[in-house]
C-alpha cells in the first residue's frame, strides 16, 4: 500500500469522521490535512506522521532503478 492509499483508508475510516466533527483543534487541524492534501500541498513527511500517530505501520525499502537500454 502506497502512502497515498494509506492516507485515503485513514480519511475514509470511521475514526477520522469522528475526529474531523468536533469543533475543537484536533478536529480543525484533521479538516487542514485533507484539505492540503486535495490540493496536492501535504508532503510525504506529514503523511507519514499523521499515519504514525493513528496506528498505521510503515515500511520503506530502497528504490531500485532500473537500468535504461
Amino acid at each position: 500500500m502506497t502512502l497515498d492509499e494509506a492516507f485515503l483508508d485513514f480519511v475514509n475510516s470511521e475514526r477520522y469522521k469522528e475526529v474531523v466533527k468536533q469543533q475543537d483543534s484536533l478536529g480543525g487541524k484533521y479538516r487542514a490535512y485533507l484539505s492540503r492534501y486535495n490540493k496536492g500541498q501535504l508532503k510525504a513527511g506529514a503523511i507519514v506522521e499523521i499515519l504514525l500517530a493513528n496506528g498505521y505501520e510503515i515500511k520503506a525499502n530502497r528504490v531500485v532503478k532500473k537500468a535504461n537500454k
